[in-house]
């Protein structure tokens, strides 16, 4: 909605209201399939074994971290991950059999202005393209949008990372443009795709994600029955 001023000037929306929000501290959601938790050392060994079933590192090429090699490496690569201050990292654990199936981050947590942004996620083979991958992103929506009142989140991803690309698009978030040269990476430009979610988007893509995610909506096998836009 535009707003305009006593000099004939633009605005956008007014936002009389409009308060700074909560910082939020170390916090766990818990769904129907999984759990999202901050990120332990303890999660190390099961996404060792997880990264180590796979025979390259083509999962972790638009990562900014290399795959670790060895157990103590994996190790090390949580603890960095944890000392890090750019971000809140994560865990997303399997609820059937309590194992640690992948993990991301959340960064740009800006309360002054209701943003945040999720990147750096790394799922494993068997979380990728699982309802419990489509429910941990969406548990984290629902979190900072819902209960914190955040409004604004964002997804950045290379240009080429089609995988990344459609699962954004498949949860709902709208590409708003290409972010040329912003990174370099393992020694690449990187132009990357800029996606986001609003809050004033978001009741119309939550209800829809929340009616997939119901169990009925999956076989014994955990195959869905119908596909997420068959709800919208």
């Amino acid at each position: 909605m535009q707003y305009r001023n006593s000099y004939g000037q633009y605005l956008g929306q007014e936002m009389q209201d409009w308060a700074p929000r909560s910082t939020p501290d170390k916090f766990s959601l818990s769904g129907n399939y999984c759990m999202v938790t901050p990120l332990s050392v303890d999660h190390a060994e099961d996404l060792f074994h997880a990264w180590q079933s796979i025979d390259d590192d083509r999962d972790w090429t638009y990562l900014p971290g290399q795959r670790p090699a060895t157990k103590e490496e994996c190790y090390n690569y949580f603890r960095a991950l944890i000392a890090a201050k750019n971000g809140m990292h994560m865990s997303v654990i399997d609820k059937n059999d309590d194992t640690v199936k992948g993990i991301f981050c959340i960064t740009r947590i800006n309360p002054v202005h209701g943003t945040f942004e999720l990147t750096d996620i790394n799922w494993t083979p068997a979380l990728k393209k699982t309802r419990i991958s489509t429910e941990a992103i969406y548990l984290v929506l629902a979190y900072f949008i819902d209960a914190l009142h955040y409004r604004r989140c964002e997804w950045r991803t290379n240009i080429f990372n089609d995988g990344a690309i459609k699962a954004a698009e498949r949860i709902g978030f709208r590409k708003e443009g290409v972010l040329r040269d912003k990174k370099v990476t393992k020694g690449h430009s990187e132009d990357l795709a800029l996606f986001s979610i609003t809050a004033s988007e978001w009741q119309n893509l939550e209800i829809p994600i929340k009616a997939w995610l119901n169990e009925n909506n999956f076989d014994g096998l955990g195959r869905q029955l119908k596909k997420l836009k068959d709800f919208r």
